[in-house]
């Protein structure tokens, strides 16, 4: 049992002759739970921003090493401006949930209290759809652009035995791909579930609370 649980307690069971806490009380109580939840997002956010940062740099040096120039295939200018669009997003994502932390105050009214929370948890579901959405869209042109590009592919509808076949071929790559992303994009979710979804069912708990403190 936490601090905010045994107050609500004390607060909801106490009598003439015990302390007498106030609503004011609990207020600042959930106030600085919220403030702690949401500073908590906003450092994961951070450092899942940083490690896509290294991750593409990675990515970036793997493929001048490598025999198979990906980038060149997929073409600079998509790859590199999705690249930075996907930042930019990003850091947007990163600037609002530095600004709801902020906002959280222990002096603030209830009803604004309760406003920052839903604004927090509404940034929070449109940056994971944006992250899903972004991996599944930007994943498949990148795979069309790709296919007709790649030199083994390019090679394999050159024999004998796929002529006639190629748009089967290409749709069943295409499907297959389809399929790959997909499942990527669950467990990305799940991961997403298990690492936001605490905080944020946190974060919900604590708005009901408040709610009902309003009633």
């Amino acid at each position: 049992m936490d601090q905010l649980d045994i107050l609500k307690q004390n607060w909801q069971s106490q009598t003439s002759d015990a302390p007498r806490f106030t609503k004011d009380q609990l207020g600042a109580l959930l106030a600085k739970r919220s403030s702690s939840i949401v500073k908590r997002l906003f450092i994961i956010a951070v450092i899942e921003f940083a490690f896509f940062i290294v991750l593409g740099m990675a990515s970036h040096l793997h493929n001048q090493n490598s025999d198979i120039d990906v980038i060149g295939q997929m073409g600079k200018l998509f790859y590199y401006g999705s690249s930075l669009l996907h930042y930019v997003v990003i850091f947007i994502f990163i600037y609002l949930f530095y600004q709801n932390y902020k906002n959280i105050s222990t002096s603030q009214p209830t009803r604004s209290l309760m406003d920052t929370i839903l604004k927090t948890r509404r940034t929070m579901t449109w940056y994971i759809w944006y992250n899903l959405t972004y991996m599944m869209v930007v994943g498949m042109i990148a795979t069309v652009i790709i296919i007709p590009k790649d030199p083994e592919i390019i090679k394999l509808m050159a024999t004998p035995k796929m002529a006639g076949h190629e748009t089967a071929f290409y749709l069943m790559v295409l499907g297959a791909s389809f399929v790959v992303f997909l499942i990527v994009c669950i467990i990305m979710y799940l991961i997403y579930l298990l690492i936001y979804g605490i905080l944020l069912r946190k974060l919900k708990r604590n708005y009901h609370e408040l709610k009902r403190m309003e009633v």
